[in-house]
């Protein structure tokens, strides 16, 4: 495809090799079978390395970002494209070692009790053990306390905020339906992530130019993690359900 491309330079024989010419993608656009076969072969060996690696993992890192749930939703993933039992069996190995370690310290999807307690139930949903889904529905649930009530010290960014809690909310509601989590509760935690910003807006005397600003350890950011562009995007996903008109005024 390639004018100027010269297959010589790099010693390349395209009769000894049987797959080289070889488009990944078929006439009619979609991954062609051979392509196909060698990825999911790389899959395997990929995955194999990882089982390998995790030996030695922390065993004590339950979180999404860096630990046990973070592999088990990799395996979520792998049977979402594949349909293999055995990926959702892996899923709800990892998933079950994480909830084993849970320390009840920190609230959020990525690096909390919510990620884990998110992930389960959405594993235990899919394969149909309702009871155990709904028990991990109702732990999760039972951290709005911290997260909507009064606390100066929570904050709202996503790595270890409210927005992050808001994420396991809307993840819930997106894997096993738009009711597992009620609008009420969602409702709460969007009033709380606004009423922070407002909060802080005012005092800094800034609410004309940003009706919500945010701080992270006494530091005002904007980045995904610990900013303004994490939370807005929160508050701008249709499962937050904050208004077009609050979203144009605040956000």
């Amino acid at each position: 495809p390639y004018p100027d491309w010269d297959q010589g330079g790099l010693g390349l024989n395209p009769e000894a090799d049987s797959d080289y010419g070889k488009e990944p993608l078929d006439a009619e656009g979609k991954i062609s079978p051979r392509f196909q076969t060698k990825v999911q072969s790389k899959i395997k060996d990929l995955l194999q390395q990882m089982e390998e690696g995790l030996k030695t993992a922390d065993p004590h890192d339950f979180s999404t970002y860096t630990g046990w749930t973070g592999v088990a939703l990799l395996y979520l993933q792998l049977h979402r494209v594949s349909q293999e039992a055995a990926h959702l069996q892996r899923a709800l190995d990892y998933v079950k070692r994480a909830m084993r370690t849970l320390n009840g310290r920190k609230v959020t999807f990525l690096c909390g009790d919510a990620g884990p307690l998110a992930v389960c139930a959405v594993v235990h949903h899919k394969l149909n053990n309702t009871a155990d889904s709904q028990d991990c529905l109702s732990r999760l649930l039972q951290l709005q306390r911290s997260v909507v009530g009064p606390d100066a010290e929570m904050p709202d960014e996503l790595l270890y905020g409210r927005a992050g809690y808001l994420y396991a909310l809307l993840y819930v509601n997106k894997e096993i339906g738009a009711n597992a989590v009620d609008d009420s509760v969602i409702a709460k935690v969007v009033t709380a992530i606004l009423e922070s910003g407002k909060n802080m807006s005012a005092e800094q005397k800034k609410s004309d130019r940003c009706p919500l600003l945010y701080e992270w350890h006494k530091k005002q950011y904007i980045g995904a993690a610990h900013g303004l562009a994490g939370i807005y995007y929160m508050l701008m996903q249709p499962g937050s359900k904050v208004p077009p008109d609050l979203l144009s005024e605040l956000v």
